[in-house]
């Protein structure tokens, strides 16, 4: 016996949580571009993490708080549903198919051999679109951020798949995986398009005003600009790490940054710059457009960053270190009068 989802067309997209989203408010008839969505759940943010095989950044908001944020802005219900019970979830999943429902589900990336990623890299945090299921052949079929007419790179190569079928032992693995940071454990979200609020100046300028103040005033040395400027003098102990941490760290953070690794390019600032664009035209102010194009400016610098780690990742150069760390303290002063500029162009 299979099923899928009567009428779901997959799309390709940017970012894995926004792209899930953006196929699942379409699919209700709901129409909102993926950099929307990242700015009204003030999506954008910075954390550097150390961690015992390779330190880590990351330019977005917490799994799930995301999600929460932009229900809240847009009045609708998106509730995080998980269990420990596999079974139970697979049923429940299986079930939502039967009735038309596209969810949205969360898994750790290495289970899914067509990314092919190196095993120990787990990120339970990476969202995609369940809509179909083959009981015969014992697979599942989901949309993740390729697509035909949106190809990505991977471990293995360019990937362009409209979808992926993907066995039910797979899938098992990496719905409840465990492993941190961010375990998928049967995660999935339930959402409800009642009260459904359109985009509107008032959301736009709270939306704005909560980035700036997270990047701005974080609560610890890690997060936002801090982070920022923590990873400029981190970067530098790195010339202490084994030869294959060191390339683990370059391959690690070149996908944190790179539009390769689901940022959109920039560690998430160009999404960022085009939602400022994007919502310039609701607030008719032109300066937020003119801000939008200096964050697209700075994604090219990250982006830039990026590439040296790539290299770093293939060469093992610690030379590339001090480049780096130079290039980070820039990009850091950029941020924070970018922040500061648009603080001014609310008030």
């Amino acid at each position: 016996m299979q099923n899928v989802v009567k009428d779901f067309i997959p799309q390709g997209g940017k970012h894995c949580i926004t792209n899930s989203l953006k196929q699942i408010f379409s699919y209700y008839g709901y129409t909102l571009s993926e950099e929307m969505m990242f700015g009204l759940a003030s999506g954008l943010s910075f954390l550097y993490l150390n961690q015992s095989s390779s330190p880590m950044v990351n330019g977005r908001t917490k799994v799930i708080d995301f999600e929460k944020k932009l229900a809240d802005r847009l009045n609708i219900s998106i509730q995080c549903k998980s269990g420990s019970d596999y079974k139970k979830i697979s049923r429940l999943s299986k079930d939502m198919i039967d009735q038309n429902k596209p969810i949205l589900i969360y898994v750790d990336m290495p289970y899914l051999s067509y990314l092919g990623l190196n095993k120990n890299s787990h990120f339970g945090g990476h969202a995609v679109v369940l809509f179909g299921y083959d009981n015969d052949l014992e697979q599942f079929w989901i949309s993740d951020r390729d697509n035909h007419d949106y190809p990505i790179r991977t471990p293995i190569g360019e990937m362009a798949e409209d979808y992926h079928s993907v066995s039910y032992r797979e899938m098992e693995q990496a719905r409840s995986s465990t492993h941190r940071p961010f375990p998928a454990k049967n995660k999935y979200l339930l959402i409800d398009f009642q009260g459904y609020k359109k985009v509107d100046r008032k959301i736009l300028i709270q939306a704005i005003a909560e980035t700036c103040d997270t990047m701005l005033n974080p609560p610890a040395k890690l997060l936002g600009i801090n982070g920022i400027l923590k990873f400029s003098t981190e970067i530098l102990k790195w010339e202490k790490f084994s030869l294959d941490k060191l390339k683990l760290s370059g391959t690690t953070n070149y996908f944190q940054i790179n539009k390769d690794g689901g940022t959109g390019g920039g560690i998430f600032r160009k999404m960022y710059g085009d939602f400022l664009i994007e919502a310039s035209t609701i607030l008719d102010n032109k300066n937020i457009a003119m801000l939008g194009t200096n964050f697209l400016e700075v994604a090219t610098q990250w982006d830039k960053i990026a590439e040296d780690l790539w290299q770093l990742s293939l060469s093992g150069n610690v030379s590339l270190l001090q480049k780096m760390s130079k290039e980070i303290k820039d990009v850091y002063c950029q941020e924070k009068y970018l922040y500061q500029s648009l603080q001014k162009n609310l008030l």
